[in-house]
């Protein structure tokens, strides 16, 4: 199979998308571990955590369910889980290129002809 000139340009820019997606993702996860990852914002938990105990025995008609993580959700999503959420957004991210991809071909790759 030939690579044609739009076929070479529609795989760099998919690598280039796909690059900056990724990279994205892991300066996110830098920032976030390092805001979340500090003695404050643990103690902020454990507060949090604390009132979400009291809230679920005040006794009121919708009670909060009590915490039970020692730290925060996405603390533990970000430090633990990132090859799920890396591969899981390429490939969502690859279906929307795709799509698009399709699309613009489409619509510049038919050429009415002039009457």
């Amino acid at each position: 199979m030939l690579l044609t000139r739009g076929r070479v340009l529609l795989l760099l820019a998919y690598l280039a998308t796909m690059g900056a997606v990724v990279a994205a993702l892991v300066t996110a996860r830098r920032r976030v571990i390092a805001s979340l990852d500090t003695p404050q914002a643990r103690e902020q938990w454990r507060a949090w955590k604390e009132v979400t105990a009291r809230q679920q025995q005040s006794g009121k008609a919708v009670a909060r369910r009590a915490v039970t993580s020692d730290e925060p959700p996405a603390l533990i999503l970000l430090r633990d889980r990132f090859p799920a959420i890396v591969v899981s957004t390429v490939l969502i991210c690859s279906f929307l290129f795709a799509f698009l991809a399709f699309v613009v071909r489409g619509v510049l790759g038919h050429r009415r002809p002039t009457p």
